[in-house]
């Protein structure tokens, strides 16, 4: 959760659209994927409902809801016909999941592959020497120590070399370790193939990542499309602005009060409560405040750019009221109607 340390973050610069609404009446459009979203549902819906009778040409029902596909996906049909189609947000997460799996994978071959290289070293001690000395050069320990690297794979290479040229010294079994040339050979194997993978599957999320902007970007220049063109078609005054999402440019100006509070207590004896808000219209920023049922003294209070914020160590068994308002670069909005919650 981001927090805003001194004040609420500022909206973006605003932009003079020619003969439309004065530029400091415009709706700034959101760029958060969580905001854009909806906003691309509301716009979509109300270029379905009014969008040929107003007379919008560029940024029509379709064109918006190829956006949103772009960005959330569809569903399957029946039977799975159309096979579902995932969005850039489904992409983007399945692409941060498989760097967490190659990754994982990555550290578990390398995990692997040094405990045989330490059970190898220990199963040659005998013939070799229990410290390094010259003869350890062959096996790969080339540095005056016996130290295992970090990351084994050359080293494994070198003692697969070694077995090969030294097969009696192979051991099936070292406490249910094979110290054999074959083993090195493929635990390195390993190694490599985890080690392509983890650096395929970064490149893949960053690639990931990047579509995900890109499709949140051109979401928003259709937004931005879209408000441009009904500032031609309608009066600022106009209740239709609300059926596509957008403000009535006539009355911008604070936010409005935060809807559907809820607090949630962590579990007993954390003294956390987590709170979670509706997005309100035109809001940059909350302000989440705690406060003492019994005396009203303030207790906590943060201010957060998302709807939700998280209160640590808060008095334990004590009736707390939790309140938010809306911020924006105009104003802050009156709170909302205070939850009671006891801290657990």
């Amino acid at each position: 959760m981001a927090r805003v340390a001194a004040s609420a973050r500022r909206a973006d610069p605003l932009v003079f659209v020619p003969g439309g609404w004065p530029a400091n009446k415009i709706m700034i459009i959101p760029k958060s994927f969580a905001q854009v979203v909806p906003l691309l549902a509301d716009a979509a819906d109300g270029a379905n409902k009014y969008g040929t009778i107003i007379g919008v040409k560029q940024n029509t029902e379709d064109v918006i809801r190829a956006a949103y596909v772009a960005l959330v996906g569809k569903p399957a049909g029946p039977n799975n016909v159309p096979p579902a189609v995932p969005g850039l947000m489904a992409l983007w997460n399945a692409a941060k999941a498989n760097k967490c799996a190659q990754t994982a994978a990555l550290r578990t071959a390398i995990s692997n592959g040094r405990a045989l290289a330490m059970t190898v070293v220990a199963s040659l001690k005998p013939a070799l020497g229990r410290s390094w000395n010259s003869s350890w050069n062959a096996v790969g320990f080339a540095a005056g120590s016996l130290a295992v690297p970090d990351n084994p794979a050359t080293l494994l290479l070198a003692m697969r070399a070694y077995y090969a040229a030294n097969p009696t010294r192979e051991v099936a079994d070292v406490n249910g370790t094979a110290c054999t040339a074959a083993a090195c050979q493929a635990a390195a194997e390993v190694i490599a193939a985890a080690d392509t993978a983890s650096n395929k599957s970064n490149t893949d999320a960053g690639t990931a990542q990047a579509n995900l902007q890109d499709g949140i970007s051109a979401a928003r220049n259709i937004l931005s499309g879209l408000q441009g063109e009904l500032g031609q078609l309608l009066d600022n005054e106009d209740p239709r602005w609300l059926a596509f999402g957008f403000d009535q440019p006539g009355h911008a100006g604070t936010p409005d009060v935060p809807q559907n509070l809820t607090v949630t207590a962590g579990t007993a004896g954390s003294r956390t409560l987590y709170a979670h808000c509706d997005d309100a219209r035109r809001a940059d920023g909350y302000r989440f405040t705690v406060t003492n049922a019994a005396d009203n003294s303030e207790l906590a209070g943060d201010l957060t750019q998302d709807a939700e914020d998280t209160f640590n160590d808060l008095p334990a068994g004590t009736k707390v009221l939790v309140t938010v308002t809306a911020r924006n670069a105009t104003g802050e909005s009156l709170p909302c109607a205070p939850v009671t919650i006891v801290v657990p």
